[in-house]
């Protein structure tokens, strides 16, 4: 019998992962292309507008390019959909920050994407779309590029 049940179990676990998998396979899917800066908020201090319209961020699954003016960064992501918040955990493969963890929360509605992060290398996930002096969080507003 109780073999039965650590089969029972391992099979019920092997589910889970596979339908994990699926779920983050499809909220990726929902990223995928080009998304153009809106607004920036880094530390409680706004962009200028002109700062912020200069951002892209270009998703291909698991993977990012982010173009801050004359900066770009690369790195990979996973999304926890099942949260509330939804959940991003982001790693920088080149560029500063190069391979610190940043932990984020984030939002998508029609074309508008929403994202906050915790400082990076801090190990602090936000717990609402906002960023006040001192935070070290940056929020991110951006609309998908039309092809």
């Amino acid at each position: 019998m109780r073999g039965v049940l650590v089969a029972a179990a391992l099979a019920f676990g092997l589910t889970t992962v596979a339908a994990d998998d699926k779920a983050q396979k499809e909220e990726f899917a929902k990223f995928n292309g080009t998304w153009k800066g809106v607004s920036v908020v880094q530390d409680g201090k706004e962009l200028p507008k002109e700062a912020a319209e200069a951002v892209r961020l270009i998703v291909m699954d698991e993977k990012y390019t982010l173009k801050l003016g004359d900066q770009e960064v690369e790195g990979m992501h996973k999304l926890d959909p099942t949260k509330s918040p939804k959940q991003v955990d982001a790693v920088r493969t080149k560029g500063p920050q190069k391979g610190e963890k940043m932990l984020g929360i984030y939002e998508l509605k029609g074309d508008t994407f929403t994202v906050c992060f915790g400082p990076s290398g801090k190990g602090e996930r936000p717990a609402e779309f906002k960023s006040a002096p001192g935070s070290g969080q940056r929020l991110f507003v951006l609309k998908r590029e039309k092809p």
